[in-house]
């Protein structure tokens, strides 16, 4: 008899095990199943190529307008959990995770949180989307590359430089330059700038982290990431905490 009752209680003692574990099981293959387990595959830098707006009707059924949109930056995803955009010259950080219904959330628990449906992951691109309020927005993006020296190369003349201020709540104004002159790489790594009549030479590389350095160590080094490269056209842009301001600047190739 007592033998069958520690043979009822070892029963029990299963079933209460196998209860408990169970849901854990179900949510660990959920999350292996949206790649919660491999979110190394999001750790990189993604470029911008465009962004879908779709407005639906008021009763969420259909599309009754669409719309394209092509910024300019990039969506980093960092492996502790941080993140970083720059988008048309607009600065935003936080942190990201994926949560246990597959979706992409970037600060979460605060005023800003946001959640996305993956719809595609690759090693070369990432599709994301959000519907706000009858609006979709479908964001696509490609790997980012490291910009190819040899188009860098060039003198490319001045167009634009937006430069924006900033504090600790966000972007505060903006203004928009028309510099004359030019912005000369050249190969042997040197370079000469004139902005407006006034020159400065001095030196150049690409960092591991793909951004263009001027005059690396030395009090006027500065860090820009290169948002735009093409054989016509180069697109620089750069945050300077210490002041308080982004530079958006723009060439064309001369």
């Amino acid at each position: 008899m007592k033998k069958l009752a520690k043979l009822v209680i070892f029963t029990l003692g299963l079933v209460v095990l196998y209860s408990c574990t169970k849901p854990i099981d179900a949510i660990d293959n959920l999350k292996k199943s949206c790649l919660y387990d491999s979110k190394q595959d999001y750790f990189k830098k993604w470029s911008n190529t465009f962004t879908e707006i779709d407005t639906y009707n008021q009763a969420g059924t259909s599309i009754v307008s669409k719309s394209f949109i092509y910024p300019i930056g990039y969506f980093q995803l960092s492996s502790n959990s941080t993140y970083n955009v720059v988008s048309d010259g607009v600065p935003l950080s936080g942190t990201w995770d994926v949560n246990d219904s597959c979706k992409l959330v970037l600060d979460a628990g605060t005023q800003l949180e946001r959640k996305f449906n993956v719809m595609l992951l690759s090693k070369d691109s990432l599709t994301l989307s959000r519907k706000d309020n009858g609006i979709m927005y479908i964001q696509h993006y490609v790997s980012f590359n490291c910009p190819e020296v040899p188009l860098l190369e060039a003198q490319w003349d001045n167009t634009t430089i937006v430069t924006e201020s900033f504090n600790s709540t966000g972007v505060t104004g903006s203004s928009i330059d028309y510099p004359v002159g030019y912005f000369r790489l050249n190969a042997d790594y040197t370079y000469n700038r004139v902005s407006d009549n006034v020159p400065l030479d001095g030196v150049w590389q690409i960092n591991d982290a793909c951004q263009l350095v001027l005059d690396k160590g030395t009090p006027i080094e500065r860090t820009f990431d290169i948002q735009k490269l093409t054989p016509d056209s180069l697109i620089i842009w750069r945050k300077d905490i210490s002041q308080g301001f982004n530079y958006l600047q723009k060439y064309k190739k001369h």
